[in-house]
């Protein structure tokens, strides 16, 4: 009668060995994926301090020749357009991303620099772009300057467009 005692018990340890095995291994696992998380948390950090202090000077330079290019009215717009493009471009392939200039008006990306009233579009919607906004990631290093539609008449900014 020991032996099948012996055997449930042999049974009940080796079981009671997987059981700590499993909780073991899901534990490594669990830490393991938070030294990933708080790795890539690192390195996203990293990266947009990178783009701050080195990339984004050169990125607004270039925005204020984007700036210039749009209101170039010259002997060759379609020169000035190609350039204009390639450094737009160029700033996309470096992770800077347009900021739409049309939808409804975002106050986290839009600079509401004048108003209009059109009953017939919807409230707080972008009208115009006037200046071309960048964002990096998710952080915005320079608004989109629009013109916003108020139905009321009256306006956030204090400005009215002619």
């Amino acid at each position: 009668m020991t032996e099948p005692a012996d055997a449930t018990s042999e049974i009940k340890r080796s079981l009671d060995e997987l059981a700590d095995l499993f909780r073991r291994r899901l534990l490594d696992d669990r830490d393991k994926r938070q030294v990933i998380t708080d790795y890539a948390e690192r390195l996203q950090r990293a990266e947009v301090g990178a783009f701050r202090q080195y990339l984004q000077p050169i990125a607004h330079a270039l925005a204020l020749v984007v700036d210039r290019l749009d209101q170039y009215d010259g002997a060759d717009p379609e020169f000035a357009g190609s350039v204009r493009d390639e450094l737009l471009d160029i700033l996309h392939r470096h992770g800077v991303r347009l900021i739409p200039g049309d939808g409804q008006f975002n106050p986290l990306h839009h600079e509401a620099v004048g108003t209009h009233h059109d009953p017939q579009r919807p409230d707080r919607s972008v009208v115009s772009l006037l200046r071309r906004g960048y964002l990096h990631g998710e952080w915005v290093f320079r608004p989109a300057q629009v013109v916003v539609n108020v139905l009321d008449g009256t306006a956030e900014t204090g400005h009215e467009q002619a």
